[in-house]
């Protein structure tokens, strides 16, 4: 399974995920010309995907969904209230293949077992994704786990995390940066809330919890914030609790990420 993000921040977001035998772009906030060139430095001409996964229906997580998905006959995946959400954008769209998932109901997209989870944000109703590569051996199974965009950690988010190898959670920002910073209060309160998003501190929590589950390996910081964060305050913050229990990153805001390969 190879991981890789194609940008990861309050402007866009978008994951590529790939196993053996399937392609899935989780979220696609960037323009379709963007995603396009960005799977072309990976695949060549090559550039197909079987999926599309989306965990809510904000702008920097949506912006290049409906194109990409026409230009690359990809179905998209979401929640019936994102679905919804996302109606007013995708009704004029034709021959978009929309597909309802359901949170702790599992799905198959080739070789990989796709499992959405509830999020804690301010969306209709966001998700995150549980994703499992089937091998032939059940206990060789590699387990990614995507959760960005969530105000608190939740015990069902916590119970999907803890399965796997891979995590790719979010690290929006530092909590002193925001309170001094120059966003308005009520911003400043929606972020710091339990439907906003999630601190470096509680990412880093998070994560100490997650690696004394003995299956962690590797994790990557998402969803860096440009204004109230810095990439190198967030890999402190994030090892300075782990203490080097696993290996972690972070994705950049603008650019793809290195892959990884599990």
């Amino acid at each position: 399974m190879r991981i890789v993000s194609l940008a990861s921040g309050s402007s866009a977001n978008s994951t590529l995920i790939e196993s053996e035998h399937a392609r899935v772009l989780i979220d696609a906030g960037l323009s379709r010309r963007q995603i396009v060139q960005r799977l072309t430095k990976i695949y060549g001409t090559n550039v197909r995907l079987d999926a599309i996964l989306v965990t809510h229906e904000h702008q920097d997580h949506i912006a290049g969904l409906a194109r990409t998905a026409k230009v690359l006959a990809a179905p998209i995946y979401a929640t019936e209230g994102t679905l919804a959400a996302l109606e007013p954008l995708l009704k004029n769209i034709e021959a978009l293949d929309l597909r309802a998932c359901v949170p702790r109901r599992a799905f198959e997209i080739g070789d990989l077992v796709i499992e959405p989870f509830r999020t804690s944000h301010d969306a209709a109703e966001s998700c995150g994704f549980f994703i499992e590569e089937r091998s032939l051996f059940a206990g060789l199974n590699k387990r990614v786990g995507l959760a960005t965009d969530l105000g608190t950690v939740t015990k069902e988010v916590r119970e999907y995390l803890e399965q796997c190898d891979f995590v790719l959670l979010e690290s929006n920002h530092d909590v002193e940066m925001l309170l001094q910073g120059t966003y308005p209060e009520d911003l400043k309160a929606r972020i710091l809330s339990d439907m906003g998003h999630l601190s470096n501190d509680d990412c880093g929590k998070t994560l100490v919890y997650l690696a004394k589950q003995k299956r962690l390996r590797q994790a990557l910081l998402m969803h860096l914030s440009q204004n109230n964060n810095r990439p190198k305050l967030a890999l402190e913050t994030a090892r300075r609790f782990l203490n080097g229990a696993i290996e972690v990153a972070v994705a950049p805001r603008d650019r793809m990420s290195e892959v990884f390969t599990l």
